[in-house]
């Protein structure tokens, strides 16, 4: 167990996490890191982006333009990488670059942190 304020460094070496507001010691998040986050991928591509973001809603995907060649996607359950290669393949979409994107550890604290002053926690 590790308590620290440098999330950073707690994010890289530990796989599970609490949250606590140290003042009333109340414990505002926890979970693994794994868990609770959506698989959000972004796209860099080439090809006719709107037929390609169709083709992936129906998929389930929810899609963002980011810029005229990227985009974000959130991947429903079931939803593979593979999948999304097979679309574009059958749009003539060429997939340029592909990332995941995560919530940092300092992300999830703060979020906690905002719904717990907001009253929702």
């Amino acid at each position: 167990m590790i308590s620290s304020h440098l999330l950073r460094d707690v994010e890289e070496c530990c796989g599970r996490y609490w949250c606590l507001k140290t003042v009333a010691l109340r414990l505002l998040q926890s979970g693994r890191r794994a868990e609770n986050q959506p698989k959000v991928i972004v796209l860099e591509t080439k090809g006719d982006k709107e037929t390609f973001s169709r083709a992936a809603n129906k998929l389930g995907c929810e899609c963002a333009f980011t810029t005229d060649r990227r985009m974000k996607l959130v991947l429903p359950d079931g939803v593979e990488i593979r999948d999304l290669y097979a679309i574009a393949a059958e749009n003539n979409v060429q997939v340029r670059s592909l990332s995941y994107k995560r919530d940092s550890l300092e992300d999830i604290f703060l979020k906690a942190m905002e719904e717990r002053t907001n009253g929702s926690v």
